[in-house]
């Protein structure tokens, strides 16, 4: 247990104790540089894995780092390394249906087994903004499905630097009516909600984006 944080680790779990009642929830846990974010969040994502067969997948934004959808680009790097370990039939029957897009958007899902091999939804896209909302929705569609499976439970470290498409991805996959039965746990700097693309993206679009749908803070200040 991490002492002082007690009330933040309880926050955590009544947003995961909503998911298991089929509320998606997103929490945004918010500090300055060097309050223990990644620490509480690390605890209380132990403290789960200890007690139940919960799927947790981790990833985080890098500044420098200039790659496409950089907040949930090491996301999806842990995303196909499950996929490549389910069984085949398992990993088949969870597969969205237009696979396709989401392997275009990000590549490398398509070292995933099987994938390369699946149906494919379309056979030519010259839209890049219509590929790119069918690969939304199709990651939507995946994560939905593995929510069905087990507690799903996604966390993001330092969003703050993250982009604007990400932002788009995050609101599109959380987005309601029906979204993914899971629980997306977001780090950030708040000395960087005012510089931050991403977190401007999600400030603009947070009316619109979070209407009916589950949004909380977990405010992490000194001890």
């Amino acid at each position: 247990l991490l002492l002082g944080r007690e009330h933040q680790l309880a926050a955590l779990h009544e947003a995961l104790e909503s998911t298991r009642a089929g509320t998606p929830v997103t929490v945004y846990v918010r500090g300055r540089s060097g309050m223990g974010k990644t620490a509480l969040v690390q605890a209380f994502l132990m403290e789960l894995l200890t007690q139940e067969d919960a799927l947790v997948l981790q990833g985080r934004a890098y500044e420098r780092e200039l790659v496409p959808y950089k907040a949930v680009d090491s996301l999806i790097d842990e995303l196909t390394q499950h996929l490549m370990r389910l069984p085949i039939a398992e990993r088949q029957a969870i597969l969205p249906r237009d696979v396709d897009a989401l392997g275009r958007v990000f590549p490398v899902l398509m070292r995933v087994p099987g994938l390369v091999e699946a149906p494919r939804k379309t056979t030519q896209r010259t839209n890049a903004m219509h590929l790119r909302r069918s690969a939304f929705l199709a990651l939507r569609e995946l994560l939905s499905n593995l929510g069905q499976q087990r507690p799903l439970v996604l966390h993001t470290d330092d969003l703050q630097w993250g982009d604007p498409d990400s932002a788009s991805l995050l609101s599109e996959v959380m987005r309601p009516p029906r979204a993914p039965r899971l629980l997306w746990v977001a780090c950030y700097r708040s000395e960087d909600e005012a510089s931050s693309p991403m977190l401007r993206a999600l400030a603009s679009a947070g009316p619109r984006a979070s209407e009916g749908s589950d949004v909380r803070h977990v405010d992490v200040g000194p001890l």
